[in-house]
């Protein structure tokens, strides 16, 4: 585009300055921003009133003429400015300002407003990071001959107890009603589905009625599943270690824009696998020596995976064999320490906490019927309502497992975010109601 070339505008006023007969608007909109400088002398005076009275977030059409200063900065010479959209109220602080969005200050009021607020550039580059980053998992997954498989929202079935999950009522002409739930977990669905395609996995919406406050719980969030046919633990984990770095690798590269808006690099040297093991019980011990309380069979706590991860050098960490008592009842146990589960766990450092699970499933139907019995899984209403997940065992059942990620999360620990509310476009949260 040359000097003087005529041009129309469509943006969003972001500032305004007036000094003496000149006005500078910066225009934006989701491709960035260019000055438009407005001098008196060539407008009329209704125009230049109009334009002394804009204020930020108008939505404009201007037009005028393209202009190249010496610094080579591109600026827009008004001609005409048209009010596309007028702001009839006052947001502060106006969402496209610098501010920052992700402190304790203002968390409160832009969450209230997140339909606003979704304009501001920070919250703008986490939210298009993370789209990348979903669309590089689907590429990812295509490239391994994985099928995506699409998994039902509303279920019957629940990995943990009842009461940790939405609980609707799902109109039923032959049983009047029935309680159906939002999906925690859609594995149920992909563990039938491994049988005919071997490797499927979905991106989808989990919802855990959390009532937990911490920094790395939502009550909904994005959440990737795999199943994979005929592969064990360690292969898992060495599976869901290429997934994370070749998935967060490919994000990177294509997302440089983003990482210099928010002014978080991301050392991917310091994210490339293997990643170091511990077992749960070297975790516990390496936790007493340093003055934690913890209990034998108890999960751990953010504050110990802080704790151990400065302890292995602030890197990503692998916790293996998780308690059964800490753990959901389709996941196999060790066969030589039946306290234990087949589970592997991704931790991040620094508080970032788990990002990962991998677990290998139970495929004999008495080992399932005992591990759903010691969870309180065998009321004569939970054989119902698993009926046809135990009928998988008696029909060419085969060894397979799965991974679980937790998408927000991720986005959280590669981007330094204080919190997962601020890595999804419209938080649901503990005590606040979903609005907007």
């Amino acid at each position: 585009m040359n000097d003087s070339t005529p041009v129309e505008v469509l943006g969003w006023i972001k500032t305004k300055r007036v000094l003496k007969n000149t006005i500078f608007l910066d225009i934006v909109d989701s491709s960035g921003e260019i000055q438009a400088v407005a001098l008196k002398s060539k407008l009329s005076q209704h125009e230049y009133e109009q334009m002394e009275q804009i204020s930020p977030e108008v939505a404009v059409k201007v037009s005028g003429i393209i202009k190249r200063e010496l610094n080579k900065r591109v600026e827009l010479s008004v001609k005409n400015l048209e009010i596309i959209g007028d702001v009839k109220f006052c947001v502060d602080p106006c969402p496209r300002s610098n501010f920052d969005i992700f402190g304790k200050k203002h968390v409160n009021y832009v969450l209230k407003n997140r339909h606003l607020y979704l304009r501001n550039d920070k919250l703008m580059a986490v939210l298009r990071f993370k789209s990348k980053f979903l669309i590089e998992a689907h590429k990812w997954f295509d490239s391994k001959g994985f099928v995506f498989l699409d998994a039902p929202v509303l279920t019957m079935l629940l990995l943990y107890d009842d009461d940790s999950a939405f609980k609707l009522n799902y109109k039923n002409e032959a049983k009047k009603e029935n309680d159906v739930f939002l999906s925690q977990c859609n594995m149920f669905q992909l563990e039938a589905a491994v049988h005919a395609f071997e490797k499927v996995y979905n991106i989808s919406s989990s919802f855990r009625a959390e009532n937990s406050k911490g920094n790395r719980y939502l009550r909904e969030y994005w959440h990737l599943k795999a199943e994979i046919a005929w592969m064990n633990l360690d292969e898992l984990a060495t599976f869901a270690s290429e997934m994370f770095f070749e998935i967060t690798k490919n994000t990177v590269t294509k997302s440089q824009k983003e990482l210099e808006i928010l002014n978080t690099p991301v050392d991917l040297d310091y994210l490339k696998p293997p990643f170091q093991k511990i077992t749960y019980d070297k975790a516990i011990d390496l936790l007493r020596s340093e003055g934690r309380k913890i209990e034998w069979g108890k999960s751990l706590r953010t504050k110990d995976e802080e704790v151990l991860g400065r302890l292995l050098g602030e890197k990503l960490f692998f916790v293996q064999g998780m308690p059964n008592t800490a753990e959901a009842f389709p996941f196999s146990k060790n066969k030589e320490d039946l306290r234990l589960t087949q589970t592997c766990d991704l931790i991040a450092p620094m508080g970032f906490g788990e990002l990962l699970g991998t677990a290998e499933k139970i495929t004999n139907k008495m080992a399932l019927l005992e591990r759903m019995s010691e969870k309180g899984k065998n009321t004569p209403i939970d054989m119902e309502r698993y009926q046809w997940y135990i009928d998988l065992r008696d029909y060419g059942c085969v060894p397979h497992g799965g991974v679980g990620m937790g998408i927000e999360r991720v986005i959280r620990y590669l981007l330094k975010l204080p919190h997962v509310r601020d890595a999804i476009s419209f938080p649901r949260l503990c005590n606040r109601v979903p609005n907007p």
